[in-house]
């Protein structure tokens, strides 16, 4: 047994006070429950409230009390319903869901105009990646056909260059031909006129 006839001790602690629950035996051995209310005081110490619950009275009293909790909590519900009568408690509790309930709001909010913005920001460099690739091909295809004209441009240029040279030395060769002919005649004719005594002028043609 413990100090004062304590047989059992327990305590409940809450934010603004603190409840004690004691089992003990009196110097009769008369067994009891001693139910102990605690809270500060403003100008310090401690406020005391004691109930005293002896075991041949626990029935009674523990009837009481189940009806006494059946209507408090029936009516707990009826106001949550109703939306009136909250106590102090539970008007914080809900301010600090609501706080809570927008502050993730924001934050998805947040997070949703974070991955817009991503993905803005991916859709115009991905619109800047092919307009470069769209420059860089057309730079290309521009290039391979500046480089086929002036390909195609040197050919024809090689064509002319070979007919005209053809053509020059195709007169070159007829010039000389019909000279040397010419100049056979003239002989012929000087071997012949040699034989028979006579002299034969050939004029020259011009």
């Amino acid at each position: 047994m413990g100090v004062r006839g304590e047989i059992f001790s327990n305590k409940v602690i809450l934010p603004n006070r603190t409840y004690f629950f004691n089992v003990k035996e009196n110097r009769m051995g008369d067994l009891y429950l001693n139910i102990v209310e605690s809270k500060n005081r403003d100008t310090g110490g401690f406020d005391r409230q004691s109930v005293i619950l002896f075991a041949e009275d626990l029935q009674e009293f523990l009837k009481g009390f189940d009806e006494s909790l059946k209507v408090l909590e029936k009516a707990m519900r009826g106001k949550k319903h109703t939306g009136k009568g909250y106590t102090k408690r539970e008007e914080n509790r809900e301010d600090g869901n609501r706080r809570n309930e927008r502050r993730e709001s924001r934050e998805h909010s947040g997070e949703r105009r974070d991955r817009t913005e991503r993905g803005e920001r991916r859709e115009r460099g991905g619109e800047r990646r092919d307009r470069t690739e769209r420059g860089e091909k057309r730079e290309r295809s521009e290039k391979r056909d500046r480089t086929y004209e002036r390909g195609s441009e040197r050919s024809s240029a090689g064509r002319n260059f070979r007919s005209e040279r053809g053509g020059d030395r195709a007169r070159e060769r007829g010039g000389d031909r019909g000279e040397r002919g010419r100049n056979t005649d003239r002989e012929r004719r000087n071997d012949r006129g040699a034989r028979s005594g006579k002299r034969v002028v050939v004029k020259k043609r011009d």
